[in-house]
């Protein structure tokens, strides 16, 4: 329900509210609050600011208490308020195709809603996925965004939003501005007021497991097949058959199975292998895992190790120094490690999408914070997702002792292969060891295998890590 003159001096802010806004930023957005007024209204349910944190703090700083909003009913579910604070965001990310013009124009200034069918706009522009989820939200809780046009009818910002009630049928609520203030406004309200910064979110690593995908399966729909093993790590083990692989952060294991069927040594350990058909650490299976490679360290560091789409599911950027210093503890040195991740250019085209993907309308519209994360909320749980820039993937692999030899940068993964040149100092190597297999479990369990690997890593003196 639509409210333009609410009362906001009560709202709490969601604890979920992945922004962040600097001092400069938020005197600035107070700024053209105070010039334009607020023109897209807050979304709350009860007391709780689902979305709008900081133009809520730009309109306190003001002095403001009453303001227009939104009510979701107390039926919305965790998710779509996730949702909400970030396509809040979202509705202004206009391609600058849409096109989008209100017919017959305003004759006041302010609020209006109107019908949807009064739109005109490119409905075969960018951002189809941003205009997909948009609409979701509409169709479940009804119309609660808004958009901003000039008193002749031309919309300015929030267009895709414009789009979405058309195709939702949708009435769709306007802020008219006068003439005189629309070259602010236009600079102002496209103007991104603070960042994405998901490091202050919870975070149950084992959750990530839910990005394991099925390989070489019938039954499997998508990612059938690996990049990074067809493309050069089978090649690698064809041309060279006595190579020692492991393969950390296995999934499903699919591709080590297959490459013991043929012959090849492939040890391979994922810390978070679930049980088939469940959402549950199979825990037996992951600690013989560990024993198998605790034995096999005895012989010594692998010539190869694989991590394949794990640096791409890392919550962190502590897990992912964790996970390449791990490598570089397990490989021995002269050896090469596989690696592969999603490209963080992958974000940009997908906002060129000019019609739902299926196949990959779950990732289309994703927000990415500074270190390349982006966050989903996903069974009671924030999932994370690591993207890389092209320019990213070397300075990586050289912090953490390897030499890249190959590199391969696409629009749905990249791919590298590289050398250890380097030993890592004693400290680190621990301590990631330590990151790595004392993770959490859940329910307070944790795996507790570090001092385990530690000692099979420095079980003799030519094989210990930098002092």
């Amino acid at each position: 329900m639509l409210d333009l003159d609410a009362d906001i001096t009560g709202l709490r802010g969601a604890d979920y509210n992945p922004r962040k806004i600097s001092e400069a930023d938020l005197a600035s957005l107070a700024r053209s609050i105070e010039t334009l007024g607020l023109v897209k209204p807050l979304i709350v349910r009860g007391d709780l600011l689902v979305a709008g944190h900081q133009r809520t703090r730009a309109l306190r700083s003001l002095g403001v208490t009453r303001a227009a909003v939104y009510r979701l009913d107390s039926a919305t579910t965790v998710y779509d308020e996730v949702r909400f604070n970030q396509l809040h965001n979202g509705t202004g990310l206009d391609a600058g195709d849409e096109a989008a013009r209100i017919d017959g124009g305003f004759p006041a200034l302010g609020w209006h809603v109107i019908d949807p069918s009064r739109v005109r706009a490119n409905f075969r522009g960018k951002l189809a996925g941003v205009r997909d989820e948009i609409a979701v939200l509409i169709n479940r809780y009804g119309p609660w965004g808004g958009v901003v046009a000039t008193r002749q009818g031309e919309v300015i910002h929030a267009a895709q939003y414009a789009l979405s009630a058309f195709l939702t049928h949708s009435p769709l609520t306007v802020h008219v501005l006068d003439d005189d203030k629309i070259p602010y406004a236009r600079a102002a309200l496209g103007v991104d007021y603070g960042v994405f910064d998901y490091s202050g979110i919870e975070r149950h690593t084992y959750i990530q497991t839910l990005a394991q995908m099925t390989r070489l399966r019938e039954s499997s729909t998508l990612d059938k097949k690996s990049r990074l093993y067809d493309g050069f790590v089978i090649p690698a083990a064809e041309a060279s058959p006595t190579t020692r692989f492991l393969d950390f952060g296995s999934g499903h294991a699919d591709y080590a199975k297959a490459m013991r069927r043929r012959g090849f040594h492939f040890d391979d350990v994922e810390l978070f292998r679930r049980i088939a058909g469940a959402n549950a650490i199979d825990s037996r299976s992951v600690h013989a895992m560990i024993d198998k490679l605790c034995a096999s360290l005895a012989v010594g560091p692998y010539d190869a190790v694989v991590c394949d789409a794990v640096l791409n599911s890392v919550d962190s950027a502590q897990a992912e120094g964790a996970v390449m210093t791990t490598l570089n503890a397990l490989t021995k040195l002269g050896g090469r490690i596989f690696i592969s991740g999603r490209p963080r250019e992958r974000l940009v085209d997908n906002t060129r999408e000019t019609k739902r993907n299926p196949q990959h309308h779950r990732r289309l519209v994703e927000f990415v914070d500074q270190d390349g994360f982006t966050a989903l909320f996903r069974a009671g749980h924030w999932f994370f997702q690591r993207y890389h820039g092209k320019a990213e993937v070397q300075p990586l692999c050289e912090r953490f002792g390897f030499r890249v030899d190959v590199h391969k940068h696409g629009n749905g993964a990249w791919q590298a292969v590289a050398t250890k040149v380097r030993q890592l100092p004693a400290d680190e190597v621990r301590a990631a060891l330590r990151f790595e297999f004392n993770q959490p479990l859940g329910d307070g369990v944790s795996l507790g295998r570090a001092e385990d690997v530690i000692r099979a890593v420095e079980l003799h003196p030519s094989r210990r890590p930098a002092a």
